[in-house]
């Protein structure tokens, strides 16, 4: 009983003791914030010193073969502590110092810069900007190796605070689609694009530094030591190819200029995968330049009405509802039909179709035709033909990774707005509202074999060489139609490049299949003679690779059809894209168990001196200046390369340095990408070699 009243005791004082401290830290910290709180504040307030936040080394965003789009490139701010450096150190290099100061930056002359050092020194500051001019990271490592700064920050004063600045290697190409991000007055982040929507990933995690106040109301760092340190962000690898996005680029400006439009769009998209390849936006400027400055493939600005290419819903449904052949006739009339008072449709050309077959109703694109059709068979139920919409992924917004969507819109019966004319305006694109990449997303879903997948532009967030997040398309309608039903649609889409309002972009290299629309721009609640023209479609048409939408808004100089103003630019798009998409691979000829190292092609006399100095039995077999590699057990076959005069050579398995030399000597101009021998090459060996021809090619 002793043994345990005693240990009872003596926790009873233990645990007293742990509360006494308890109330004594308590009424220490009461102390110093309350009763003696507005001292110390003045105390900081006298010495200025406060934790400031040290933002992260901001994430890159990258194309879809790692090329750098964004990224943040370190730059420094030059400042010194003179209370630092001994008298005699700083007398010794004060001169040479100054005068490097001054040829660097060449804002003071050298007797400048050590006069104000000097008196900096002198009043007792513990901190001098050198200069607000900001220095370069290689800069940086040339100027810790002159006087005085080589001894560092704790003998010889000098400061180096880095400063991220963000950089687009690629200039303005695709910048609005990168976008920007900045904090408003509530220190809350803003911006557009994928800056903006991946802001969380690519901001990383930022630190705390303490600063000093200083005369003129600067901070400065006072130890590095006291930093809670930062931790840089994720990279974005987005999927756009960054030579598809210069293409399109390049064709798109061509074509707005020539129309003085008001703004132009253009979408690539890989139809398997729901990839967007390439993303452009064009605006007119006050002085007639085009910039990117809005995103109108996806933004609420550029959901509008689309006009005729809506038409393939519309056909869509109808041939889903019924059991109408195309080949069965309609009467589109003499041009004007009026389905009621005051609501009268007309054709693009003022004599009229007549009667015709629904084939030519899609290809020609009869406003009356198509109206007519539906109205006959979806009069009496207008919400079952817009319930179709739905099942096409029309109505609805995509989700898509980037902020700003913008909504669909769909008049509906029971709307304010909802009349008799209605149902025959809608089913020409009017009285709805969808953006081009929602419209797209449709036409790939067609291309796609009925199968609707969301688009994306974002395919892995990385840290590094690490995968930490992966995004694929989500397939948000395994088939949209019947077989049947999209048999003929990818019929009629043919058809109208064959036939119909695209028939001027058909060519024979491969199938096009489209469909135009021109569509009356509203203003002041009110149709107007201003247009909105544009192209959706795909190809090649018998194995679809892209679907491209285009999209020019109020084109002038005369024209403004579809057929006239957007479906040349995809006919462009294509061609371009259709001779990259050429390229071939290398067979590989050259496997050898490693027996000797692989050799795949290059110039003879080069290559058949290095297999000599390495020992491996080499045989020419009627040799030019220029071989590729065969094997054969333990020996490597030289075979014939030609290279021939205005004619594309076959620079596979070669080094980028001899690619160059061969092509560029064919009057051709070279973009390569990546690293080692050339993979593939866009334009066909042996075709004819046009001096300023493109030629991509792939190295690995």
């Amino acid at each position: 009983m002793g043994v345990r009243r005693s240990i009872l005791v003596r926790v009873r004082l233990g645990f007293l003791v742990i509360v006494f401290l308890a109330i004594g830290i308590v009424v220490r910290i009461f102390d110093l914030q309350v009763a003696q709180g507005e001292k110390w504040r003045k105390a900081s307030e006298e010495y200025g010193l406060k934790f400031m936040k040290v933002e992260a080394t901001r994430g890159n965003i990258l194309s879809d073969d790692g090329s750098l789009m964004a990224v943040s490139l370190p730059f420094y701010q030059l400042a010194i502590d003179p209370s630092i450096p001994s008298d005699e150190l700083l007398n010794e290099t004060l001169d040479t110092v100054s005068y490097l100061l001054s040829d660097y930056f060449q804002d003071k002359t050298p007797e400048e810069y050590a006069a104000e050092i000097r008196e900096a020194r002198a009043s007792g500051r513990r901190y001098k900007l050198l200069s607000r001019q900001l220095v370069k990271y290689h800069h940086k490592k040339t100027m810790e190796d002159w006087p005085l700064f080589k001894e560092g920050r704790w003998r010889g004063g000098v400061l180096f605070e880095k400063v991220d600045k963000r950089f687009l290697p690629f200039g303005s190409l695709g910048r609005r689609m990168i976008g920007f991000t900045r904090f408003d007055s509530l220190n809350e982040v803003k911006g557009v694009g994928l800056e903006r929507s991946f802001h969380p990933k690519l901001a990383g995690v930022s630190g705390e530094a303490l600063y000093q106040r200083i005369p003129g109301g600067d901070w400065k760092p006072v130890d590095n030591d006291l930093e809670v340190k930062t931790e840089s962000g994720l990279d974005v690898q987005t999927t756009i190819d960054i030579h598809y996005q210069e293409i399109v680029t390049n064709v798109l400006n061509k074509h707005v200029r020539r129309h003085r439009a008001n703004y132009g769009v253009a979408i690539v998209m890989e139809v398997e995968t729901g990839e967007i390849k390439a993303m452009v936006n064009l605006s007119r400027t006050d002085n007639g330049q085009y910039v990117e400055d809005y995103n109108y493939a996806i933004g609420a600005q550029g959901t509008t009405e689309p006009g005729s290419t809506f038409k393939l819903a519309s056909f869509m449904a109808l041939l889903e509802e019924t059991n109408i052949s195309i080949d069965d006739t309609v009467n589109a009339h003499d041009g004007k039909f009026e389905f009621y008072e005051d609501c009268v449709m007309k054709d693009p050309v003022y004599y009229g179709y007549g009667k015709i077959p629904i084939r030519s109703v899609f290809e020609k694109s009869s406003n009356i035709g198509t109206s007519r059709l539906v109205f006959l068979h979806f009069m009496e139920k207008p919400e079952r033909f817009l319930g179709y919409f739905k099942q096409f992924g029309l109505s609805e917004p995509l989700g898509f990774q980037m902020m700003g969507e913008g909504k669909p819109f769909f008049n509906k019966p029971g709307d304010a707005n909802w009349s008799g004319c209605s149902l025959p305006w809608i089913s020409i694109g009017y009285e709805i509202k969808v953006s081009p990449l929602q419209l797209l997303t449709f036409y790939n879903a067609v291309a796609n074999n009925g199968k609707l997948i969301s688009p994306i532009i974002v395919k892995q967030i990385t840290r590094g060489n690490r995968t930490i997040e992966s995004y694929k398309a989500e397939v948000l309608n395994e088939k949209i139609c019947s077989d049947r039903t999209l048999g003929i649609i990818q019929d009629l889409l043919k058809g109208v490049a064959r036939r119909g309002t695209a028939r001027d972009i058909r060519t024979n290299q491969y199938q096009i299949a489209g469909k135009t629309g021109t569509t009356h721009k509203v203003v002041n609640g009110s149709y107007v003679d201003n247009y909105y023209a544009s192209f959706a479609g795909y190809f090649p048409a018998d194995n679809p690779k892209y679907s491209v939408m285009v999209a020019i808004d109020d084109p002038k100089n005369g024209d403004h059809y579809g057929g006239d103003v957007a479906a040349p630019v995809f006919r462009e798009i294509a061609d371009e894209l259709f001779v990259k998409g050429v390229e071939m691979t290398l067979p590989d000829t050259t496997k050898n168990d490693g027996i000797f190292p692989m050799i795949q092609a290059g110039y003879y006399k080069d290559l058949k001196k290095l297999s000599d100095e390495l020992g491996v039995k080499n045989v020419p077999m009627n040799t030019t200046e220029w071989v590729r590699a065969q094997t054969t057990g333990d020996t490597v076959l030289w075979t014939n390369n030609m290279v021939k005069e205005d004619i594309v050579p076959d620079v596979r398995g070669l080094t980028l340095k001899d690619a160059l030399y061969v092509l560029e000597n064919q009057g051709l101009k070279v973009r390569p990408r990546g690293n080692g021998r050339v993979l593939r090459q866009s334009l066909k060996p042996g075709s004819r070699a046009r001096k300023g021809r493109v030629i991509y090619i792939s190295l690995g």
